[in-house]
């Protein structure tokens, strides 16, 4: 091979490589397509983490307001909206309706909302109840209820099975054996002296 047409060679492929360093065709496509992936990823991770935070505040919420009437002892004197109630069990029954009421209109609250509510004479003697055990819930029948009396102290703890929790895209929340995210919502006060 003569060394004039290695030379022309050498140059046609110089001038090849200069042309496709110049063309910027294409560019503004390729750089969106390496970008695009991650940044929608990184949106519906935030967009799935304020749907969480959203559905727990909101569940903390409910709870806090409807504890209002057993702190006030309306609850266990069966009066204003639970004139109607004349066991625990019925006391139960229209507590999680009313804290289902205050709930937000996504959850299945009446359905799948485990209420738990216990006293005792100090804030020392109260344990934190089991929402679920080994994946599973507790069941609300099972559930104890227990509003105490005047100046006892109560804790409201309302378990919930997000099944959203489980089926958000990009993160697995779910903690149960179905693959929802067991919520938990609590408040712990002292009665009023209402006697």
């Amino acid at each position: 091979m003569a060394p004039t047409a290695a030379k022309g060679r050498c140059r046609r492929a110089i001038e090849l490589l200069r042309r496709w360093q110049a063309a910027q065709s294409g560019a503004t496509a390729i750089e969106f397509g390496m970008v695009a992936l991650p940044f929608v990823l990184l949106l519906f991770g935030i967009l799935s983490v304020c749907l969480y935070f959203f559905t727990t505040f909101t569940l903390e919420n409910a709870v806090w307001q409807a504890a209002r009437a057993i702190r006030t002892g309306q609850v266990q004197q069966s009066q204003g909206d639970y004139t109607a109630a004349t066991t625990n069990d019925d006391r139960k029954k229209l507590f999680k309706k009313a804290m289902c009421a205050k709930a937000p209109s996504f959850f299945n609250c009446l359905g799948k909302a485990v209420v738990i509510v216990q006293s005792n004479a100090n804030f020392g003697s109260i344990v934190e109840p089991k929402c679920a055990t080994n994946g599973v819930m507790a069941e609300e029948a099972t559930a104890a209820f227990d509003p105490g009396n005047a100046s006892s102290v109560v804790l409201v703890t309302v378990c919930y099975p997000w099944d959203f929790g489980g089926k958000l895209p990009f993160i697995r929340l779910g903690n149960l054996q179905n693959g929802a995210l067991l919520m938990q919502a609590s408040v712990t006060f002292r009665t009023e002296p209402y006697n």
